[in-house]
């Protein structure tokens, strides 16, 4: 029994051309029909209860978590959001997500999502439903995540938002009720928690020291030991420090 797809985009042109790369794949998937706005989106998938849906996040009428939203958990089918913009990655990772394809993708990058999917339904075909109480942390537990860590944020500069590279970040730190991004020389806001991220970020480039605060591990110059003291040094124009524990400093080292 094949996995039942349903591809769902305002573009006629991106939904032919996803049925044509999934064609490669044939004897896995059964297209059993499109959809192209998020009212048609719903009724495709609560008529025919898919097993995944390769969804375009941005649509005329709704954005693809409303789509997600207005089903029952039951109905709720296993996504791979396909979309032009990275800035709704964080987003996507909370529902019930195999994949986020940034548009244009080719078909080496189509084959590390059926790779994925390949992990979540056996090789018989029996499609396995993911549970009401399905919750992204349970599901990121099988899926490899190597391709998932955000490798841009969108941040606000004034009256402008502007993409910065993960690379150039030094810190990610909550103060009161933002989170503010420093960069080597500058600072910035991002909508986002630092919680949130920390479930973005990959793990061997950024560690959380404290409750408040996300350092970049390759912009760590140097620790200060006095006495039982450790003092963290960031490499910033400013040379912030920050104190660890003992067991954070022993987590650090140990990467």
């Amino acid at each position: 029994m094949k996995v039942k797809t349903l591809v769902i985009d305002d573009e006629p042109w991106a939904r032919a051309r996803i049925i044509s790369m999934l064609g490669d794949y044939a004897s896995e998937f059964d297209i059993q029909g499109e959809a192209e706005s998020g009212a048609q989106a719903i009724k495709a998938i609560q008529d025919h209860l898919p097993d995944v849906v390769f969804l375009d996040i941005q649509m005329p009428d709704m954005d693809a978590f409303d789509v997600l939203h207005a089903l029952n958990p039951e109905e709720v089918p296993y996504v791979v959001f396909t979309t032009a913009y990275d800035e709704f990655a964080l987003k996507a990772f909370e529902e019930n997500t195999v994949d986020y394809l940034l548009k244009p993708f080719d078909s080496e990058r189509l084959m590390a999502t059926v790779e994925k999917l390949r992990k979540i339904f056996p090789d018989d075909g029996f499609s396995i439903p993911a549970p009401p109480d399905f919750t992204w942390k349970k599901f990121r537990n099988v899926v490899d995540l190597s391709n998932f860590y955000l490798q841009r944020i969108q941040v606000r500069k004034g009256d402008r938002c502007i993409f910065l590279s993960v690379d150039e970040v030094v810190r990610f730190q909550t103060e009161g009720r933002f989170t503010m991004v420093y960069t080597m020389n500058e600072m910035h806001i991002v909508d986002v928690s630092t919680m949130e991220l920390e479930k973005r970020l990959d793990p061997m480039h950024f560690i959380r020291v404290n409750r408040s605060t996300i350092v970049s591990i390759d912009h760590i110059a140097e620790y200060r030991k006095v006495n039982s003291r450790i003092t963290m040094v960031l490499r910033d124009k400013s040379r912030t420090e920050l104190v660890v524990s003992q067991a954070m400093f022993k987590k650090i080292r140990s990467l």
